[in-house]
């Protein structure tokens, strides 16, 4: 890995980071390459709290017993002749 990347490499490296895949390495190139980007440090703050809001959000997912039964009512719909 190279210690001086550009934006869409700092980009990309910011958004893995978010999740925690990233090296010491790549945590130094996007810590240098946003000493000297103003924009990829607003990408990174923005990156930050849209990920910050996900975590502390209440959403929920549906249950694969509840895709099933909406697929499988999907699938009925769809076999119906029309009219």
């Amino acid at each position: 890995m190279k210690l001086f990347i550009n934006c869409k490499e700092a980009r990309q490296i910011c958004d893995r980071g978010q999740y925690e895949e990233i090296s010491f390495v790549e945590k130094l190139s996007v810590k240098l390459h946003r000493s000297i980007c103003s924009k990829c440090v607003k990408y990174s703050e923005r990156n930050a709290k849209l990920t910050h809001l996900l975590k502390d959000s209440k959403c929920k997912h549906m249950t694969p017993e509840c895709k099933k039964r909406i697929r499988e009512e999907l699938e009925r719909e769809l076999a119906k002749t029309p009219e």
